[in-house]
């Protein structure tokens, strides 16, 4: 176990510098309790969270998963705050996740006190594989799209131009579990794909339709339980922030 130090580093001729921190950022409490949360990354590097437990931005700032955050107080994921912050004035477009995120840590360290340490933990997930000839539709996206710019479609979920390994990751975040791509399949694919319970339902309804059961009978992957090891991170301290 260790904890995190960030360092700067060093671009390479011709790179575009990272920048760690965001030149101005506010933090406040969200007391609504209105149950809207939202959250923009928009042009000009600017970032907004809107509903946001710490929990969620934990997540968006490590490319983790809930089931990936452990330890912290009990108020880690229930109480709401609204980010704004800006990027340094060199950052014209929309910040990518590898500019938001070392941002995201140090804004998370100072505001909200955090210490947190990284291990790697084995925990009960699944092997995702193909049954014969995968129903995955082949996408005609040249460039590979990231789990966000997946959406929904009324009761579907709908995406193109992703790999089978960022299919995993997406239903992995459905079922709280880490799944492991291990179907073979190479190429970007189009899918959608729907059903009516949730991921955490113990008692299967009559005529309901489990991820499980869509992902078999619709795209044509099977899931099979499996232990895992994933990269989780422990939270040590977190102070709840104040207003500025």
């Amino acid at each position: 176990m260790f904890l995190f130090l960030a360092s700067a580093a060093v671009p390479a001729p011709g790179q575009v510098k990272t920048p760690l921190e965001f030149e101005v950022a506010s933090v406040k409490p969200n007391t609504l309790n209105d149950r809207i949360v939202t959250i923009d990354v928009g042009p000009g590097g600017r970032f907004a969270a809107r509903g946001y437990t710490l929990k969620l931005l934990l997540q968006r700032a490590f490319g983790m998963k809930g089931f990936q955050i452990a330890g912290g107080p009990p108020w880690l994921d229930i109480d709401r705050y609204d980010v704004v912050a800006k990027a340094p004035a060199d950052v014209t477009d929309d910040l990518t996740e590898e500019q938001l995120r070392p941002m995201l840590q140090a804004l998370l360290t100072d505001r909200f006190g955090l210490r947190f340490h990284k291990v790697s933990k084995e925990m009960p997930g699944f092997a995702l594989t193909a049954i014969g000839r995968s129903k995955l539709k082949p996408s005609a996206i040249k460039e590979e799209q990231s789990e966000r710019t997946v959406r929904r479609r009324g009761a579907a979920l709908v995406g193109e131009g992703v790999t089978t390994k960022t299919l995993a990751t997406i239903f992995g975040s459905y079922l709280s579990r880490p799944i492991a791509d291990e179907t073979g399949l190479k190429g970007l694919y189009d899918f959608e794909i729907a059903w009516t319970e949730r991921a955490d339902q113990v008692t299967p309804e009559a005529d309901g339709v489990s991820l499980i059961t869509a992902l078999r009978e619709q795209l044509g992957l099977r899931l099979t339980p499996k232990r895992i090891v994933a990269e989780t991170i422990v939270i040590d301290r977190a102070e709840k922030a104040s207003p500025n």
